[in-house]
């Protein structure tokens, strides 16, 4: 147990380190704050309900074309699988 430990430490150890040096390098936090206070917040408010509208709409329509891509997907390995099933069978 001692050496999963040390492993588990190791880990631990450059993931913190990689965490904080993206943390340091990118600064997402900072870069969505300004964002929000330069562009979002000086917006008159019907266009930010608008916009948040317009966006539930887009995401939306997104979830159902994945939705739908997915549902083809299992439909073609459901086929594929009922082939091999078949050829399995016939073959014994």
């Amino acid at each position: 147990m001692e050496i999963l430990d040390q492993i588990w430490a190791f880990l631990m150890s450059i993931f913190g380190d990689l965490d904080s040096m993206l943390e340091e390098l990118v600064d997402f936090d900072g870069l969505a704050l300004n964002f929000y206070n330069d562009v979002i917040m000086p917006l008159p408010e019907w266009m930010k309900i608008l916009g948040t509208l317009g966006l539930a709409v887009v995401i939306i329509f997104g979830v159902f074309a994945i939705a739908k891509k997915m549902m083809k997907l299992l439909i073609i390995v459901v086929v594929i699988l009922a082939i091999i099933v078949l050829a399995r069978i016939l073959m014994a």
